[in-house]
């Protein structure tokens, strides 16, 4: 068995030697070097033609297309921009004519129904501004923050200091919301 697998492996040495050989003599190839370059340039030609040309052509008439949708937009653009204008003037004629009539109509007596109407709130303002000024005065608060100032800048160590600018504040904090809080209260009572 052995002998026999060594013969035929040896016929397909050979086999495959003398094919290799017959493919080797026929596979030489030769061209003609004129007919091939003037094949490829025309190929070249056709190709660049299709590739680059018609797209520039295309690009050139969608181009002259939008330049002439351009004009007719822009002249549209102008019209309705001035008819925008002229409706815009008149509504400003129509707003001078108002004016105008409203400054006819205001009389003395328009002006002090006006004050009459605002009273309440001066009234407001004043007793606020009176209270925080009475209070002010009563607790002495620009004392009480130069001495708090003064403190804060004697005080040596960094927690005293934090201490007594947390206390100053919210003593403020606190006056503030005081005045807000009866603020609040007369205007509810002025209502």
């Amino acid at each position: 068995m052995m002998k026999t697998l060594e013969a035929s492996h040896q016929t397909m040495a050979r086999a495959l030697g003398e094919l290799t050989a017959q493919v080797k003599a026929k596979s030489r190839v030769t061209l003609n070097e004129e007919k091939v370059a003037a094949y490829m340039s025309r190929r070249v030609e056709e190709h660049f033609q299709k590739g680059v040309q018609e797209p520039v052509q295309a690009l050139r008439r969608d181009l002259q297309g939008f330049r002439e949708e351009m004009s007719a937009l822009g002249s549209e653009r102008l019209s309705e921009t001035r008819v925008a204008v002229d409706e815009s003037l008149s509504e400003l004629n129509e707003a001078r004519r108002n004016i105008e009539a409203i400054e006819r109509r205001v009389t003395f007596v328009g002006i002090s129904r006006l004050a009459l109407a605002v009273l309440p709130l001066f009234a407001s303002l004043l007793l606020v501004g009176g209270l925080v000024w009475g209070l002010g005065t009563m607790f002495g608060i620009g004392p009480l923050f130069s001495w708090a100032w003064a403190s804060f800048s004697a005080a040596l160590l960094w927690w005293a200091k934090a201490l007594i600018a947390v206390g100053t504040l919210g003593g403020a904090g606190l006056f503030v919301w005081l005045v807000l809080r009866v603020s609040q209260w007369i205007y509810d009572e002025l209502r």
